[in-house]
């Protein structure tokens, strides 16, 4: 069975977390504003890059899907970062409806005749475990196709008040790793509501083992973009919770036992504390942006005929 991943970089379009940018002005605004950039970039390179080179089965296809009109700056560091990953392939499109973006690679998807393909998704400032992909393609044979395929069980990496910190994590139907089991021109993983279709289709569920490290910080897309980043991360409800959780932190803690075994296991090309100074750097996005060159104001966007 074929297994392809799926990420979007910056993407300019309709997509379940691309509804407030709805005109090219405000993508040049805000989606691809340099500082916010410059966040997802980082987090890019040193989260989810090192665990796509690193996974323990080679055999699959990692496809990122951005936008033709994204700054031509953006365009080239992507294709300078990604080009050792022989796995790995960029779908640049003008189209702005993700589904249609995404049909040919469904259609190509499956079509050697090897039927039905394992099809997972992925955020460009998240990671998967190195074993993902091994432990997906055991997965996908237990399940028919239109099956959904969930590993709940991961580790979040955070930022609260000046601290990047590790704790476990748990949520079935998470968006992180999800992935669908469809014939060649099947719906893409971004076509659904991961937590409403976990009600309707069977689902194979695998919570034994950590499966992701989820990443929440400055530049978060799950934000909104009222903000091109979001430095009081302390208020949000989620990390609010993990701190009521876990009251080593209040003590001064950055990890738990927990997840510093977890991320040992399964991210073993790097250590915790160097996550959680990719993290901490990440509150940092206007030098950032200074450090990889990025100007500090948005690029003009393009005259469009009246």
């Amino acid at each position: 069975m074929q297994i392809w991943g799926h990420c979007r970089f910056s993407y300019f379009g309709r997509s379940d977390t691309g509804r407030e940018i709805d005109t090219l002005e405000t993508a040049f605004a805000k989606l691809w504003h340099p500082v916010r950039m410059a966040v997802r970039f980082h987090l890019f390179e040193t989260l989810l890059l090192p665990a796509i080179r690193a996974q323990t089965d080679p055999g699959f296809v990692f496809q990122i899907v951005t936008s033709t009109r994204m700054p031509d700056l953006f365009q080239d560091r992507l294709d300078r970062v990604t080009a050792d990953i022989p796995q790995l392939r960029i779908l640049r499109t003008e189209e702005t409806d993700l589904n249609r973006a995404l049909n040919p690679t469904m259609l190509e998807a499956g079509a050697d005749g090897t039927g039905a393909a394992a099809h997972f998704r992925v955020d460009d400032d998240d990671a998967v475990s190195v074993d993902y992909v091994a432990r997906l393609r055991q997965a996908a044979r237990r399940v028919d196709p239109g099956g959904m395929i969930t590993f709940p069980t991961g580790v979040i990496g955070f930022l609260h008040e000046g601290a990047a910190r590790h704790a476990p994590f748990q949520k079935h139907s998470i968006a992180i790793g999800l992935a669908l089991v469809e014939p060649p021109g099947g719906r893409n993983p971004f076509r659904i509501q991961h937590v409403v279709h976990a009600s309707r289709v069977p689902s194979y569920c695998d919570p034994t083992f950590p499966a992701y490290h989820y990443t929440l910080h400055s530049a978060n897309n799950t934000a909104g973009y009222g903000r091109i980043f979001h430095l009081d991360t302390g208020e949000h409800r989620r990390i609010q919770r993990l701190m009521q959780q876990h009251p080593e932190f209040a003590e001064g803690a950055l990890t738990t036992p927990a997840a510093e075994a977890a991320l040992a296991a399964v991210f073993p090309h790097t250590t915790g504390e160097a996550l959680r100074a990719a993290i901490l750097r990440a509150g940092d996005p206007v030098g950032l942006a200074e450090e990889m060159g990025f100007p500090a104001e948005p690029f003009a966007s393009p005259l469009t005929p009246g």
